[in-house]
């Protein structure tokens, strides 16, 4: 005798799997992701640092390396390097970034100490004895500047981006302040607020050097004699 098996009813309704549906936000959700701002690193190398300083302020390449050079030795600008390898000890510390506080930075930095290209100091920095397990003079293998640093000590907002500016009309020229250049005229009007004598009372060397001697004095920083010129205008 057979095995009699239980009777199945057949199911009458149709039975569908779950699907997965896209949500209705997704394509909107799509459209506003093409609006978003590209990410923007807080840091940068130091040739994008004078890319941008250079574009901002009108500055030859020397002037604005120049200007890079002061504000970091005065701390205007934070710091972050890779160590590479100890000057005098056969040691390497690959993957260490430290920061402006392990760091005991030149006072007189010039465009000449850099490689701007690799964006690293030529020279050994020392690295602070109580800051650091290996302290010491280390060459690094990079230095990057915190942007915000960079804009805020070197570069100047447009001056047509204000809206007073705007007000003027969309026909308005964008100008963009120069800070080198604009110290080299304070000090000339604080010095000769008569107006500059002609070169046979004060030879450009002179004026060049009173300048100099003037921006010390009020702790600004130094400009380049080109740019003194060219604050003066021509002269007789």
């Amino acid at each position: 005798m057979g095995v009699a098996y239980p009777f199945r009813r057949r199911r009458t309704d149709s039975f569908r799997p779950p699907s997965v549906t896209k949500s209705r936000s997704t394509t909107a959700q799509r459209r506003q992701g093409q609006n978003c701002m590209a990410y923007t690193p807080p840091w940068e190398r130091l040739s994008e640092a004078l890319a941008r300083v250079s574009e901002a302020t009108g500055l030859s390449q020397t002037e604005a390396q120049a200007d890079i050079c002061r504000a970091i030795a005065d701390g205007a600008i934070k710091v972050q390097g890779a160590l590479g390898r100890h000057s005098t000890r056969h040691m390497t510390f690959k993957g260490t970034v430290l920061d402006r506080n392990h760091f005991q930075i030149p006072r007189n930095l010039k465009p000449t100490d850099f490689d701007w290209a690799a964006s690293r100091p030529l020279k050994p920095w020392m690295v602070r004895r109580e800051s650091f397990k290996v302290p010491g003079h280390w060459y690094l293998d990079w230095i990057e500047l915190l942007r915000t640093d960079v804009t805020n000590a070197l570069c100047e907002p447009e001056v047509g981006g204000t809206p007073a500016a705007r007000a003027q009309g969309k026909g308005a020229t964008k100008s963009r302040s120069r800070p080198a250049f604009d110290r080299a005229q304070r000090a000339i009007t604080a010095l000769y607020p008569a107006g500059v004598p002609p070169q046979a009372e004060v030879p450009n060397a002179v004026l060049c050097r009173q300048v100099g001697d003037w921006l010390k004095a009020n702790k600004l920083p130094d400009v380049s004699d080109d740019t003194i010129l060219r604050a003066v205008g021509p002269r007789n």
